[in-house]
């Protein structure tokens, strides 16, 4: 159901019934053969555009496939290509005066909104810098669950949340995660947020920021500024040849996404990777099989496996840039180990080997370092490790994360993770001992 059209076959008239204004940015123009030369067929060689441009076509499919809503953010420096990749995208549903595009700079209700008029269509959000960072969190994890805020009526009786199934591209100079630590309250980004909205980097590696083929253009700013232009002048037509393929085909494109997911997560994820890499896996596969059932379709003029291709490239700089297969939870506690360690190894631990000067004072101990070749080895309090080193996450799963890559070292029997150390000058105590290469391993 479209604001003006109703695609498929159906006895009875149907009409799009909105409490708001008749309004909106689900308009065509120009000719679909237009669309395809100018834009479609400029992002083929370009991993993010053509990622871009299927996770269009893959919106419409979140309802048949049953699928979880999401998204997917490029992040990156401006002036990279990010705003062009969703205005491309944005064209294959519409665009016109309004335009198709919309702002992060909105509160949580606001963009409840948003999402109940983009269901089961493509929703592009740009510069994700812009929304409060106090609400950023809990937009990311609206946006993702398909859900609104349960309200009252006037009378004290329950309201009917929204809900909505969305597939969503959002752009911007910083991450999730950035953008909830701006609260200043010690937030971190929990692992259900970084898979509703995926981080990935918009640089594709080519030394053009986000493009890698410029098609014979001079300069990326130049191929930019043609897809804007092309994109802003012939849109919305993509989409409905699309879904006039797929209504009435649900159970075949149901049977092919399937196939094609599970083959896509076959060839692509580690059989020892955690769920969080398995659910991203499932919806990059979701959108690479878009793409293909797209150009299938004669809608994109791609060679065939040009949209799993892309997909599959993109998905792997994505599990590059996070930093393995493992849960969030241990990449992200031993990146604040290495950065507890960096901040305060000269300031908050005792050189307790080393011959000491009168103005070597330590304060706010956390434990005692010593110099092993040209590093040095770290050895921790329980009390900091639990209260400060890995506050707020498991400080034992942490440690054990830390022993199997040889970063902690831990009795060679028994359970613990901290050593029996003497240390000159006070005694023997239980600490944690870091090695020196949780900081050389940084540089890799």
């Amino acid at each position: 159901m479209l604001p003006d059209e109703s695609i498929g076959a159906s006895a009875e008239l149907l009409l799009l019934q909105q409490s708001g204004s008749t309004h909106h940015s689900f308009r065509q123009r120009g000719k679909l053969s237009e669309w395809q030369e100018n834009v479609a067929k400029l992002a083929g060689g370009n991993s993010r555009l053509v990622l871009a441009l299927s996770t269009a076509f893959a919106a419409a499919l979140i309802h048949p496939c049953e699928a979880e809503s999401g998204g997917i953010h490029f992040r990156g420096p401006s002036s990279t290509g990010k705003s062009t990749a969703l205005v491309m995208a944005a064209s294959v549903w519409g665009g016109g005066s309004a335009g198709y595009v919309r702002s992060w700079r909105a509160t949580a209700n606001g963009l409840e909104g948003v999402a109940l008029a983009h269901c089961d269509a493509l929703l592009c959000l740009d510069e994700l810098s812009q929304v409060p960072a106090r609400e950023a969190g809990e937009v990311a994890y609206m946006l993702g669950n398909g859900s609104g805020k349960s309200r009252s009526t006037r009378e004290g009786l329950a309201r009917n949340a929204a809900h909505w199934r969305v597939l969503f591209l959002s752009s911007g100079e910083v991450s999730l995660a950035d953008k909830i630590a701006e609260d200043g309250r010690g937030k971190r980004a929990a692992p259900g947020q970084s898979v509703r909205l995926i981080d990935l980097p918009a640089d594709a590696g080519a030394g053009r920021g986000l493009f890698e083929d410029l098609h014979g253009f001079e300069s990326a700013d130049a191929f930019a500024r043609h897809l804007k232009a092309a994109s802003s002048s012939t849109y919305g037509t993509a989409a409905r040849a699309f879904l006039r393929h797929i209504t009435g085909e649900f159970e075949s494109v149901r049977d092919a996404i399937v196939k094609y997911s599970r083959q896509f997560v076959a060839d692509h994820v580690d059989e020892a990777a955690d769920g969080q890499v398995i659910r991203v896996a499932q919806r990059f596969a979701l959108i690479g099989t878009a793409g293909e059932i797209a150009v299938g379709a004669g809608v994109l003029p791609w060679k065939p496996g040009t949209a799993i291709q892309a997909t599959a490239r993109c998905f792997r700089d994505w599990l590059e840039a996070r930093g393995g297969i493992e849960p969030a939870e241990i990449t992200d506690g031993i990146d604040r180990v290495r950065a507890f360690v960096a901040a305060h190894g000269m300031s908050r631990f005792v050189p307790a080997w080393e011959q000491r000067t009168a103005d070597q004072i330590v304060r706010d101990v956390a434990g005692y370092r010593k110099r092993e070749g040209e590093g040095w080895d770290y050895y921790v309090t329980p009390s900091a490790w639990k209260d400060e080193v890995c506050k707020g996450l498991n400080a034992a799963t942490i440690a054990a994360a830390l022993v199997g890559r040889q970063l902690l070292v831990a009795p060679e029997k028994g359970r613990h993770r901290t050593c029996v150390v003497r240390v000159p000058e006070h005694g023997r105590q239980r600490l944690y001992h870091v090695s020196s290469k949780l900081i050389e391993g940084s540089h890799d």
